[in-house]
């Protein structure tokens, strides 16, 4: 064979395997979904034909032309496709109706709420199509069918063929799960799917409302953490399921995004955290368990912050760490509990639920089941039997302190008894104490009464004798006259007598108060008037002196007197005015500076003024005591 055959044998194998190729790819690409009598819905997931849009260029016009077709290809997995999650995946179907009932209608479901963006395009007569664009980052109102899931009228009547497009662009690496639906199974479907759901959020709604009232009633902290952590988890299902975006918050599309990242989880834990430390501490207290418990918050605080803003972890290191930081302070609570000899195998069944939530809702490469579906929602039993068995860990725990109040109050009614029986010793013996001082009592009132008449008897004797007193007293004032009258001339006479020296007249003027209580007496001995006002009422004062009543003004016994603005002690003065006014007594300056201690120009200056005062009044020392002089005022 020369070499011009084996180069035309060649080119025919390559055109063969060409053209194989082409008719495989339009054959494998090309698959029609056929509907008949007995369908009333089909899981198609595998049945799409798909095409990675990685620039994001193509329109819907260019993917529909029959040029494009070859470029499709069928889905083999339920992922569609790994990675790539930038980009946009084109998925096409084509479905033929060889129904024979024309009373179906049929929908096209793609179940999963967290689709980031998907667009449905529904083919017109005119051979355009119609796009209806939804996804978890677009308001809820704009979806055709208000449906969490994303569902599409399809509109195909008997003998019809229709091919769909469909636009996605994911957030993960997600299984898609995508059904044709009757319009009866639809509704039956969704109902029994909200029936479901209600069941679960009112079982932990009731939950929620009873630990409330726990709060409202008994004031404890443990049943405050437990309706955070039930909130938590409500909001956490709401989040993953899509009611929460369909009911509670439709035109903010953003709280989706924060339901994804990691804040509800991190909800969850810390109010796990603070519900553990709690119930440990009504069982048990342990300062360690509080101590982890802040340790473990601050830990998963700062992971929390690190996943976000700093260098975001792989998600098994993260689970293993954040499963770790949750591990120490309940490993130390259940040994506290097991070394209290209690054993709260709910609290421990309801703690291995916790990791399980935790490593299934962030490891999304699990799948338990093949259905999509029962692996998105396997958390929700999961869920529900943790806050179930916390339930029953606070029942556990309410009996536990009811047996604890019922054996003290055990404890405090022998107590009381015991201390009723006292009592009654106690009061037989006071009335027996309390008989016998009554008798006393009344032995002493007899003789009381007796006394009383000896008494009466005797104070009319006592009015006799005052009446004899009266007249004494009478007698004596008469005398005492007499006597005053010959007390001044003896007075007189002692004036010039040889003077006391200064420890003697010390005795009778030892100080300051003793001073100013003789000047006072001395200086209104006649009438109190006031300087200011004239007034005549007063009010006694500090240092003796005395406070108009009228206008508050307060006199000191040194003003108006010899010893105004006095700049040593006033019984010193007192003792210079003494001698001053005696004959027998003539002390020098130094004799006397040496006396009282004081400087010899201040006994000088202080006998000058009284040797002035004595000019002003004409002072005769013969006739007049140095009293007078004490209420001279030179100024």
């Amino acid at each position: 064979m020369n070499n011009k055959n084996r180069y035309r044998i060649k080119l025919l194998i390559f055109f063969i395997v060409i053209f194989t190729t082409k008719l495989y790819a339009k054959t494998e690409s090309g698959s029609v979904i056929q509907l008949n009598d007995s369908s009333s819905q089909i899981h198609i997931t595998t049945h799409f034909d798909y095409f990675l849009d990685t620039t994001s260029k193509y329109a819907i016009d260019e993917i529909a032309s029959s040029n494009f077709e070859d470029h499709f290809r069928r889905v083999t997995d339920p992922h569609v496709l790994f990675d790539y999650l930038d980009s946009h995946i084109w998925l096409r179907i084509t479905i033929n109706n060889n129904q024979s009932i024309h009373n179906h209608s049929w929908y096209l479901e793609s179940w999963g709420f967290d689709i980031k963006n998907i667009t449905f395009y529904f083919p017109r007569p005119d051979g355009t199509f119609e796009p209806s664009t939804a996804g978890f980052e677009r308001p809820f109102n704009e979806r055709n069918v208000k449906h969490k899931n994303f569902n599409y009228f399809l509109d195909l009547r008997p003998s019809e063929t229709k091919t769909y497009f469909l636009k996605v662009k994911r957030s993960y690496n997600q299984e898609f799960s995508f059904h044709l639906r009757t319009n009866e199974k639809f509704l039956s479907h969704s109902l029994n799917e909200y029936f479901l759901l209600g069941i679960y959020y009112g079982v932990l709604v009731i939950i929620l409302t009873f630990n409330l009232y726990l709060f409202y009633r008994l004031r404890d902290t443990l049943y405050l953490y437990f309706p955070c952590l039930i909130i938590a988890c409500i909001w956490f299902s709401l989040g993953r399921d899509g009611l929460g975006f369909q009911y509670l918050w439709p035109n903010s599309p953003w709280v989706n995004k924060l339901n994804n990242e990691k804040v509800i989880e991190l909800i969850i834990i810390l109010a796990t955290l603070l519900f553990s430390e709690r119930y440990i501490q009504k069982y048990t207290k342990n300062k360690n368990v509080m101590k982890l418990t802040v340790w473990a918050i601050m830990l998963k605080l700062l992971l929390f912050v690190n996943q976000l803003f700093i260098f975001e972890l792989n998600y098994i290191h993260y689970i293993v760490i954040t499963i770790i930081i949750l591990l120490v302070p309940f490993s130390l609570g259940l040994y506290s509990l097991i070394k209290a000899k209690i054993y709260s195998w709910s609290y421990v069944f309801a703690y291995l639920c916790l990791f399980l939530v935790i490593v299934y809702s962030y490891s999304r490469s699990i799948q338990l089941f093949d259905n999509p579906v029962l692996n998105w929602y396997f958390v929700y039993p999961v869920i529900f039997a943790e806050m179930i068995l916390f339930s029953f860990s606070i029942f556990n725990q309410l009996k536990f302190l009811q047996n604890q109040f019922l054996e003290a109050n055990a404890e405090k009614t022998i107590a009381l008894e015991k201390n009723n029986q006292l009592t009654q010793e106690l009061n037989s013996k006071l009335k027996e104490k309390v008989r016998a001082r009554t008798e006393k009592i009344e032995k002493m009132a007899a003789d009381l009464a007796q006394k009383n008449v000896e008494l009466q008897t005797t104070n009319v004797k006592l009015q006799e004798l005052n009446s004899q007193v009266t007249q004494l007293n009478n007698y004596l004032q008469e005398n005492n006259e007499k006597l005053r009258s010959s007390v001044e001339e003896v007075t007189k006479d002692l004036a010039l007598m040889k003077g006391l020296g200064f420890d003697d007249f010390k005795n009778v003027f030892p100080d300051k108060d003793t001073c100013l209580k003789f000047l006072s007496e001395l200086k209104w001995k006649d009438k109190y008037h006031c300087k200011k006002c004239e007034y005549n009422k007063f009010t006694e004062g500090p240092n003796h002196g005395k406070r108009c009543r009228n206008c508050n003004y307060y006199e000191s016994p040194t003003v108006d007197t010899l010893f105004h603005k006095l700049k040593f002690p006033i019984e010193k003065a007192f003792y210079i005015l003494y001698l001053s006014n005696r004959k027998d007594v003539d002390l020098t300056l130094n004799e006397l500076s040496e006396i009282l201690e004081l400087r010899r120009e201040t006994c000088w200056a202080f006998k000058n003024k009284i040797s002035q005062a004595m000019e002003k009044v004409g002072h005769n020392t013969d006739l007049n005591g140095w009293e007078t002089l004490a209420l001279v005022h030179l100024e």
